[in-house]
Formats: C-alpha cells, structure tokens, sequence
C-alpha cells in the first residue's frame, strides 16, 4: 500500500523530475520546488501553473503515493532550503 505525499521535498531535491529536466536541463535540485510556510511543507511549481499542471500531474502520477515511501525525511518535514 503506497504513503501520501507529505510534502518533505526529498524528490525534487535529490532526484528532480523529467519534467523538470526537460524545463531546466540536470539540475540538482529543481528551481519549482518551493517551502510554503503556511502550508508546512514543500510545494511543485510545476504542479501549480496552470500551463503545466496537468500534464506534470499526469506524468507523476499525482494523487497516486509517494515514490519513497522508506526515506527518513517523510518524519521530519521541515524547510531544508539552508542544509
């Protein structure tokens, strides 16, 4: 049984998406991954704009769990932006 998305970032920071790659080439991290404080976790820009949101969901399976389940972040959400 897949986890939710909860948001700690560690995709887009150690493993960006293909569609990130194709926006913005191989980058470490992705440029559209943002902390919202309100919200206390990580949001996909992509995800957000409604020119590539579909098709970024789409191609991510959104709604659908998270990729890695197993990693260490999921219990410690938090901005890593400085780290």
């Amino acid at each position: 049984m897949s986890k939710p998305c909860v948001g700690c970032g560690w995709c887009c920071i150690q493993d960006p998406c293909m569609e990130s790659h194709r926006r913005y080439g191989y980058m470490r991290r992705c440029p559209d991954l943002f902390w919202d404080e309100a919200a206390g976790r990580y949001m996909c820009g992509l995800m957000l704009d409604p020119e590539t949101a579909v098709e970024v969901k789409r191609s991510q399976h959104a709604g659908q769990g998270c990729y890695a389940p197993l990693n260490s972040w999921r219990d410690d959400v938090r901005n890593r932006d400085d780290d």
